[in-house]
C-alpha cells in the first residue's frame, strides 16, 4: 500500500513539476528597442564596430530566440519603428550577433523590408 502511494505521489510530482516550468516569451517591444538603442551608432555607420552596451542587448534577445513566434514578435517590433531612425543600414543587422560573438537565429531583417514571416 505505501509503495503504490509513494508511485502515485512521485508521478504526481513529475507531472506537476513540468507543468510548473516557467515559459519566457518575448519582451515587450520597449525592452527590445531599450536593448537595442545602443546599437545605433553601429547601425548608422558612426562607429565601425558595435559598443559593449549594444553586445549585451543582443545577447539579451538571444534569451527570447529559441521560439519562431517571439522572433517574429522581435523583428515585427523592430519593423515597427524602423522608419524612425534616420540613416539605419539595414545591412549590418545580421552582422550584430556575428561582431558580438552570439549565436542567435533572426528573421531576414537586412532591407528595409522586413519578413518576419520566416
Amino acid at each position: 500500500m505505501a509503495r503504490g502511494l509513494g508511485l502515485v505521489l512521485a508521478i504526481f510530482l513529475f507531472i506537476s513539476g513540468r507543468s510548473m516550468v516557467m515559459v519566457i516569451s518575448a519582451p515587450p517591444c520597449t525592452s527590445v528597442i531599450d536593448q537595442l538603442n545602443p546599437c545605433l551608432p553601429y547601425l548608422t555607420r558612426e562607429d565601425n564596430n558595435p559598443a559593449s552596451g549594444c553586445c549585451n542587448g543582443v545577447k539579451y534577445l538571444k534569451n527570447y530566440s529559441t521560439d519562431k513566434e517571439d522572433r517574429q514578435s522581435i523583428c515585427e517590433c523592430l519593423e515597427s519603428v524602423s522608419s524612425r531612425f534616420a540613416g539605419l543600414d539595414f545591412s549590418l543587422i545580421p552582422s550584430l550577433p556575428i561582431k558580438c560573438g552570439v549565436s542567435i537565429k533572426l528573421p531576414n531583417i537586412s532591407s528595409p523590408n522586413f519578413d518576419c514571416s520566416k
